[in-house]
């Protein structure tokens, strides 16, 4: 089994996809990305193209580090909690491309 050490540096570099993702559809990006809707289906909320390609990847490194911290001092043993963080950051990575793009 590999040292928890080596699964954080591996989530933390799939986190860092998520900037890759966002620079390669930069150009297809609004400048402004809706990132909240109402009830009846219309953008609330906006955010600068710029602020979501390189702020949506610091956050979640940011947040996977926290997460993986928190595991490693409590002994988890279920590696795959150490990946969870990074699966729902290229989600919410995909979600965002795809409804900043519609």
């Amino acid at each position: 089994m590999k040292p928890v050490k080596t699964h954080i540096v591996i989530s933390t570099v799939l986190c860092l996809l998520t900037l890759a993702v966002l620079l390669a559809t930069r150009g297809y990006l609004p400048d402004r990305i809706p990132m909240q809707w109402g009830l009846t289906g219309e953008a609330s909320s906006f955010w600068p193209r710029d602020a979501v390609v390189f702020g949506v990847p610091v956050a979640c490194v940011a947040i996977n580090l926290l997460v993986s911290a928190r595991l490693a001092g409590k002994g988890e043993k279920r590696i795959a909690m150490y990946y969870l963080t990074p699966a729902v950051a290229l989600v919410a990575t995909a979600v965002i491309v795809f409804l900043g793009t519609r």
